[in-house]
């Protein structure tokens, strides 16, 4: 039972790496960088999906829609990435 005083641990929560975010074992190998760059990957696809979701609407988009749309897919896919922690 967890009483929440400073200084307690428990025994059932596990401390997660600082480079990658997965949890840290006695096997625990750091993908920093790997992981680092697949997340940047995704973003940037995101990105490209919003920016290209905005020629599906209109036929002419102004620049300040492709802006939007393309921040907004960014923004979506690292959000849903890191929901869905893959």
């Amino acid at each position: 039972m967890h009483s929440g005083f400073v200084g307690e641990r428990c025994s059932h929560d596990m401390a997660t790496c600082p480079k990658c975010g997965e949890y840290l074992a006695a096997d625990h190998r750091c993908w920093g960088v790997r992981r680092q760059l697949q997340a940047l990957g995704y973003t940037v696809g995101g990105g490209l999906a919003g920016f290209a979701a905005a020629f599906v609407v209109s036929d002419r988009p102004s620049e300040p829609l492709l802006f939007v749309t393309a921040i907004l897919g960014a923004v979506l896919t690292l959000a849903v990435r890191r929901y869905a922690r893959f």
